[in-house]
């Protein structure tokens, strides 16, 4: 592992030490200076898809987005985890999934038990329908949630 020490970035200002901080004497952030190389670091996860754009504003708060491959929605998707949706008896596991084709976003029911709907119209199960933003994708009856662009900071435009 690399030695790596914090300097005030003020020219001629002695202040060093060993963790990050603000040196007292320019009230500055101490910034890294390397003193030995550094092994070139190993990224164990793979990389998150890419951003599509768009989210899901769920009625409980949470703001899932949408990435430019696929979202599997419902009680066991790992996007809803945290969130609020164990409180639904209406949404089954794996209930429906968004899904990217020639740049337009589209939904899927995955023969859920209680339905999903774009704008109050019902999603026959392989019979993908594209979606916009500002459209409401209902869960089930009680589960209504919006489609919501996202601006370059990921907040809803």
């Amino acid at each position: 592992m690399a030695a790596v020490t914090w300097v005030c970035p003020v020219g001629g200002c002695p202040v060093s030490q060993d963790r990050p901080g603000s040196c007292p004497d320019d009230l500055v952030q101490l910034v890294r200076e390397r003193t030995e190389p550094e092994a070139p670091a190993v990224d164990p996860a793979p990389a998150a898809p890419a951003p599509s754009g768009f989210a899901l504003d769920c009625p409980w708060g949470q703001l899932v987005d949408i990435p430019a491959t696929e979202l599997r929605i419902g009680r066991s998707s790992p996007a809803f985890r945290g969130g609020g949706i164990d409180h639904y008896d209406q949404v089954s596991r794996d209930h429906a999934r968004l899904f990217w084709t020639d740049g337009r976003l589209h939904v899927d029911d995955l023969d859920s038990a209680n339905g999903t709907f774009v704008d109050g119209q019902e999603v026959t199960p392989g019979a993908p329908v594209a979606l916009r933003a500002g459209q409401e994708l209902r869960l089930g009856l009680d589960v209504p949630c919006r489609i919501v662009q996202l601006n370059e900071f990921g907040e809803p435009v």
